[in-house]
């Protein structure tokens, strides 16, 4: 037992002694001892009931239900207050009384036995019935029932012991076993029922009671008590509505809103810690209004869509008002980062690799894709070419944060990526804020290369040439697109003829043409993504067809390289072809002349 003072009290051999010698002192009026048992008789020889009588300096309790005999080893109530008589019949003061529970239930009253304590007058301390109301012993703390019972476990704000499986979540304090009963304060960590969130077990939860040993709480209203979230040695926990020592996320700001919301979310730590993430990078896995005290690797935790063991992800607490960051591209320690915005489970989280981004400055108003694979990039220059993306969608590359060489930031300038084993070329802008930096470019450069939200456009190497069409350069204020064609687009194009006939069976029989200068938006790309200039009289792409430039002017693309043998309806169209290529007065006009198109 841990109380040393919870003994029942034996009466010295002095007191035996005092009885005694009262007691033969007198015959007829007084104690008299009668086949071994304790009377006391009155002035008119009458025995004296439920009264006490002293004999030196002890009481002793003459009880009715025993004929006016002493009591001996048993609880006394007497006018509304409880006393304890022990072995020798002496009341006894200042010390613990343990009685055996004879209503002893295991679910509601699982004691073995009943405390009292019995002050210096005898009388056993005892609650008001309303309100807990705290003695203190030996330097600690109990509470007493209205009957003197002390109580233990966990109690209400009235002084009602709720020992019940349940009672727990709503109690106010809790006083240990039945064994123990001193008020606890402090860190508590207790074994309680739960049967919360699909949960039918026991579990050792943290708990935490002030110095007046009531639990540190949260509100059931979403409101949060002030000690709900806790400053402690410069660190912050927080409590839920059951008083639980929250741990890996929970919702603290607001309960009633969008648990998907990323601002209403906060990271504890392990279950054994606690401890708030208050600033710096943490990864783990993402949160959800399913996720509060479950183990990484419990079964239920796993099972929520899109959050798995392997999913852990980095998150960044900024330590000021703003809490998890989120929903934007946010500048740490010198280095760009973007954070998913409230949307899913996955809410704040660091963005990695290819992503497609909508945004509105530096923040970041919807994530289309991130972490994008080869196919996914395709796609999307797809669904951009389709009209499916706002103007202000953008492709940044924030590097691998799975990686030992990156660490999840914005990459800018020139960067190649390795999607799928591809190796891909990108340009990304490296200036401005968070507002423009890491935004693939879209547009020409320098006459050099062309690009597409980065991407640089290249054609594949079965098809050797494309045609590009770019409205613009990258510096361009405005809106810039680009649009590429490899040979069987170009042959959709307006302005082919087709089956014309050929009398010696060489030379052109098909001929598309008036494509345009640089000026006009029109360019020529290599396998390197090289733009093409200078005059060039049949350069083969991957269809075995060739094209025709004169300096930066794309004249046409047919499927001869022989111009001097083509003729068309008899006439020897190639020769006149050929022969003024070179000339400045060549265009597209001329060409229709030439080939009798008008």
């Amino acid at each position: 037992m841990r109380k040393q003072t919870k003994v029942v009290a034996v009466a010295s051999a002095a007191a035996l002694l005092a009885i005694g010698g009262a007691m033969t002192s007198f015959a007829a009026q007084g104690w008299v001892e009668e086949d071994g048992t304790w009377y006391y008789y009155d002035k008119d020889g009458s025995r004296v009931e439920d009264e006490w009588k002293k004999s030196g300096d002890n009481w002793f309790w003459l009880d009715s239900e025993e004929g006016g005999a002493m009591a001996t080893d048993k609880l006394i109530e007497d006018d509304d207050k409880t006393y304890y008589v022990d072995a020798n019949g002496v009341m006894v003061t200042n010390t613990w009384v343990k009685v055996v529970n004879e209503g002893q239930d295991d679910e509601d009253d699982p004691a073995e036995y009943h405390y009292y304590y019995m002050q210096s007058n005898g009388k056993a301390y005892k609650g008001s019935g309303d309100k807990v109301s705290k003695k203190t012993i030996d330097g600690k703390q109990y509470a007493f029932d209205e009957d003197g019972i002390m109580l233990y476990g966990w109690v209400d704000e009235d002084g009602t012991m709720v020992n019940d499986e349940d009672g727990w979540a709503d109690a106010t304090y809790y006083f240990g076993s039945w064994e123990d009963g001193s008020m606890k304060t402090g860190w508590q960590k207790i074994s309680v029922y739960d049967n919360t969130d699909d949960k039918e077990d026991d579990y050792d939860y943290w708990f935490n009671f002030k110095a007046n040993g009531k639990k540190r709480v949260q509100l059931d209203n979403g409101s949060e008590d002030t000690d709900a979230t806790w400053k402690n040695n410069g660190k912050y926990y927080h409590f839920d509505t059951r008083g639980v020592m929250v741990y890996e996320w929970y919702p603290t700001q607001n309960t009633t809103s969008n648990l998907h919301s990323a601002s209403n979310w906060s990271y504890f730590n392990s279950p054994e810690d606690g401890a708030k993430v208050v600033k710096g990078w943490f990864k783990v896995v993402g949160p959800n209004e399913d996720t509060s005290f479950k183990e990484l690797d419990s079964e239920s935790f796993a099972s929520v869509d899109g959050v798995k063991n392997e999913d852990a992800r980095w998150y960044y607490n900024d330590g000021r008002e703003e809490g998890l960051v989120a929903g934007k591209i946010k500048k740490i320690k010198g280095k760009y980062y973007g954070f998913r915005p409230d949307d899913g489970e996955k809410g704040g989280a660091m963005l990695k690799g290819l992503c497609a981004l909508e945004m509105d400055g530096e923040n970041i108003v919807k994530v289309y894709d991130d972490d994008m694979d080869a196919d996914d990039l395709d796609d999307f220059l797809d669904g951009v070419d389709a009209g499916n993306y706002t103007a202000n969608t953008y492709l940044y590359y924030f590097g691998n944060a799975d990686d030992e060489d990156t660490d999840g930031a914005m990459k800018t300038g020139n960067v190649t990526v390795n999607l799928d084993g591809e190796t891909i070329q990108f340009k990304f802008r490296n200036n401005g804020g968070a507002e423009s930096r890491g935004r693939g470019v879209t547009g020409v450069e320098k006459g050099d290369y062309i690009y597409k939200f980065g991407k640089k456009i290249k054609a594949d190497s079965e098809d050797k040439y494309i045609l590009v069409y770019a409205s613009g350069d990258i510096n361009s204020t405005g809106t810039v697109t680009v649009h590429d064609y490899d040979g069987s687009d170009v042959r959709e194009l307006s302005g082919l003829l087709k089956g014309q006939s050929n009398a010696d069976d060489k030379g052109m029989t098909n001929v598309l043409y008036n494509f345009g200068t640089a000026d006009q938006g029109w360019y020529l790309v290599n396998t390197s993504g090289k733009i093409q200039t200078g005059t060039k009289t049949g350069v083969k792409d991957g269809d075995d067809w060739y094209w025709y430039m004169y300096k930066d002017n794309i004249m046409m693309y047919t499927d001869s390289k022989d111009l001097g043998d083509g003729k068309i309806d008899g006439k020897n169209v190639g020769k006149n072809l050929k022969s003024n290529w070179n000339k400045t007065s060549m265009t597209s006009a001329k060409i229709a002349d030439f080939l009798d198109v008008k």
